[in-house]
This record gives structure tokens, sequence and C-alpha cells, in this order.
């Protein structure tokens, strides 16, 4: 994550480069810029989850795990309504169950929602929500490979310092 500070600021400055006259001479001056940080819902939300998936030992979950098991229970409900609905109308059609006209009309009405979920528009949606999902778990991946390769570098440079120490004190002392 960025370090910002007391003052709720990154620690750089940013500056523009001008060309000015100074003593009758073309000098470069360089003017200092104000800046904001502006990122997005999404941008905060796949940071929080990298990082918390990079250093997470313990059992907390990031934003996205929790948002994700929270979609997969309702998803997981109303895949269970479906099949309900779906053996309720099987029932109806072998007659063993007496139709009731207002559910079969509720029925009828959620039916002619579900082609709106084949239009061009839901399509791009969701394969640009799909590529979010999987770019946030790549860069989840990457992050915490990078965080694997530099703890064994950690402890590569422990170990072979310890090694050149213990070297460098027994020629000292024999």
């Amino acid at each position: 994550m960025f370090y910002l500070g007391v003052l709720g600021k990154l620690p750089i400055g940013l500056y523009e480069s001008i060309i000015d006259i100074v003593q009758g001479e073309a000098t470069m001056l360089f003017v200092p810029l104000k800046y904001t940080l502006a990122t997005e819902e999404a941008e905060r939300i796949g940071v929080d989850h990298v990082a918390r998936m990079s250093t997470n030992d313990g059992g907390e979950n990031s934003v996205v795990a929790e948002h994700l098991m929270a979609q997969y229970g309702a998803i997981k409900m109303l895949h269970s309504r479906v099949k309900l609905v779906l053996a309720y109308i099987k029932e109806v059609e072998s007659g063993k169950i007496k139709p009731n006209h207002e559910i079969l009309r509720e029925v009828y009405s959620l039916s002619h929602r579900l082609p709106i979920l084949q239009t061009p528009a839901f399509r791009q949606e969701f394969y640009m929500q799909s590529n979010d999902v999987c770019l946030i778990t790549y860069l989840g991946t990457l992050t915490k490979g990078c965080n694997d390769m530099n703890q064994l570098v950690n402890k590569f440079n422990v170990l072979y310092d310890r090694q050149t120490m213990g070297r460098r004190m027994r020629s000292l002392f024999f």
C-alpha cells in the first residue's frame, strides 16, 4: 500500500518544466504541480483483496472474498428455489398436483425475463466482469509470487551472511 503519511499525501512532488527568460537568458524552471489521487471502487477493492491475500496468514478475509461468499450464498439459494419451481411445474404437468394459476403466472413472467440475459449488451458486460475477475486473480497470484520470492531472497541473504560472517570470524581467531 502507499504510505500517505500524516497529511494524507504521497511523499512525492510533481514538477512541470517551463522555459522562461531570466535576466535576458532562456532558463528552464521547474514549477510545482498540484495533484490528486483518483481511484475507483473496483481498484480499491482489488488492491485491498490483493494486499490481504499476500499478507494473510491468519483467517482474515478481504472485502472481495466476503462479497464473493455473499454472492455464492445468494446464487446457491437461487438455485435451490429454481429447482423447487421446476419440481412444482413437473408435478403439475404430470397431474399429481392441482395447478395454482397465480403461481403459474409468476413462473411464466419469470421465464420471459430470462431471454434478456442473451442480449449483446449483457454479453459484453458479462465478459468485461469476467475479465476483471481474472485480472484481479492474476494480480493476486503475481503479488503472492513476488512476496514468496522476496521472502526466499531474504532468507537466502540471512543464511549467506551467517556463512560469510562465520568464515570471517574463524579466520580472525584461527
